[in-house]
Protein backbone atom coordinates (compact mmCIF):
# COMPACT_ATOMS: atom_id res chain seq x y z
CA UNK A 1 0.00 0.00 0.00
CA UNK A 2 1.30 3.42 -0.93
CA UNK A 3 0.22 6.45 1.10
CA UNK A 4 0.74 9.93 -0.28
CA UNK A 5 0.02 13.02 1.81
CA UNK A 6 -0.49 16.06 -0.42
CA UNK A 7 0.11 19.57 0.88
CA UNK A 8 -3.62 20.21 1.18
CA UNK A 9 -3.67 17.90 4.20
CA UNK A 10 -5.71 15.00 2.82
CA UNK A 11 -4.37 11.46 2.69
CA UNK A 12 -4.48 9.59 -0.57
CA UNK A 13 -4.19 5.81 -0.30
CA UNK A 14 -3.47 3.70 -3.36
CA UNK A 15 -3.75 -0.03 -2.69
CA UNK A 16 -2.22 -1.80 -5.69
CA UNK A 17 -3.53 -5.22 -4.60
CA UNK A 18 -7.07 -3.83 -4.65
CA UNK A 19 -6.55 -2.68 -8.25
CA UNK A 20 -5.41 -6.19 -9.24
CA UNK A 21 -8.63 -7.56 -7.78
CA UNK A 22 -10.71 -5.01 -9.71
CA UNK A 23 -8.82 -5.84 -12.91
CA UNK A 24 -9.26 -9.60 -12.43
CA UNK A 25 -12.96 -9.34 -11.57
CA UNK A 26 -13.80 -7.29 -14.66
CA UNK A 27 -11.60 -9.47 -16.86
CA UNK A 28 -13.61 -12.54 -15.80
CA UNK A 29 -16.90 -10.61 -15.78
CA UNK A 30 -16.60 -9.52 -19.42
CA UNK A 31 -15.65 -13.03 -20.58
CA UNK A 32 -18.52 -14.70 -18.71
CA UNK A 33 -20.97 -12.03 -19.89
CA UNK A 34 -19.75 -12.55 -23.46
CA UNK A 35 -20.25 -16.33 -23.17
CA UNK A 36 -23.80 -15.71 -22.00
CA UNK A 37 -24.58 -13.16 -24.73
CA UNK A 38 -23.39 -15.34 -27.62
CA UNK A 39 -26.15 -17.79 -26.70
CA UNK A 40 -28.86 -15.13 -26.92
CA UNK A 41 -30.40 -12.98 -29.62
CA UNK A 42 -27.61 -10.46 -28.87
CA UNK A 43 -24.86 -12.75 -30.20
CA UNK A 44 -24.01 -10.43 -33.08
CA UNK A 45 -23.14 -7.59 -30.67
CA UNK A 46 -21.90 -9.73 -27.77
CA UNK A 47 -18.40 -8.20 -27.57
CA UNK A 48 -19.65 -4.62 -27.59
CA UNK A 49 -22.46 -5.31 -25.14
CA UNK A 50 -20.17 -7.17 -22.74
CA UNK A 51 -17.62 -4.35 -22.80
CA UNK A 52 -20.12 -1.49 -22.48
CA UNK A 53 -22.04 -3.27 -19.71
CA UNK A 54 -18.89 -3.96 -17.71
CA UNK A 55 -17.58 -0.39 -17.99
CA UNK A 56 -20.94 1.20 -17.15
CA UNK A 57 -21.47 -1.19 -14.24
CA UNK A 58 -18.05 -0.28 -12.82
CA UNK A 59 -18.76 3.44 -13.09
CA UNK A 60 -22.23 3.13 -11.56
CA UNK A 61 -20.91 1.08 -8.63
CA UNK A 62 -18.27 3.72 -7.87
CA UNK A 63 -20.84 6.52 -8.03
CA UNK A 64 -23.17 4.58 -5.73
CA UNK A 65 -20.35 4.12 -3.21
CA UNK A 66 -19.98 7.88 -3.00
CA UNK A 67 -23.68 8.70 -2.94
CA UNK A 68 -25.26 5.93 -0.87
CA UNK A 69 -22.60 4.87 1.64
CA UNK A 70 -20.55 6.53 4.33
CA UNK A 71 -17.99 3.75 4.71
CA UNK A 72 -16.87 3.62 1.06
CA UNK A 73 -15.53 6.26 -1.29
CA UNK A 74 -15.65 6.39 -5.07
CA UNK A 75 -12.25 5.82 -6.65
CA UNK A 76 -11.37 6.79 -10.21
CA UNK A 77 -8.48 4.31 -10.10
CA UNK A 78 -10.98 1.50 -9.46
CA UNK A 79 -12.83 2.58 -12.61
CA UNK A 80 -9.55 2.55 -14.53
CA UNK A 81 -8.65 -0.93 -13.21
CA UNK A 82 -12.17 -2.18 -14.02
CA UNK A 83 -11.98 -0.77 -17.55
CA UNK A 84 -8.51 -2.20 -18.19
CA UNK A 85 -9.67 -5.62 -17.00
CA UNK A 86 -12.73 -5.47 -19.27
CA UNK A 87 -10.65 -4.33 -22.26
CA UNK A 88 -8.13 -7.11 -21.68
CA UNK A 89 -11.00 -9.60 -21.57
CA UNK A 90 -12.30 -8.30 -24.90
CA UNK A 91 -8.81 -8.58 -26.42
CA UNK A 92 -8.61 -12.22 -25.28
CA UNK A 93 -12.08 -12.84 -26.72
CA UNK A 94 -11.08 -11.29 -30.05
CA UNK A 95 -7.93 -13.40 -30.20
CA UNK A 96 -9.76 -16.56 -29.20
CA UNK A 97 -12.88 -16.13 -31.31
CA UNK A 98 -11.41 -14.30 -34.30
CA UNK A 99 -12.64 -16.95 -36.74
CA UNK A 100 -16.07 -17.36 -35.16
CA UNK A 101 -19.14 -16.04 -36.97
CA UNK A 102 -20.82 -15.08 -33.68
CA UNK A 103 -18.30 -12.33 -32.89
CA UNK A 104 -18.21 -10.30 -36.12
Amino acid sequence: MITISPEIGKSFVFDLNDKYVHFAFYFVFVIVWFWFLIKTKFAKNAKNLALITAILYGIIIEICQGVFTTLRNPDVYDVIANTLGALTGIIIIKLTYKNSKTTH
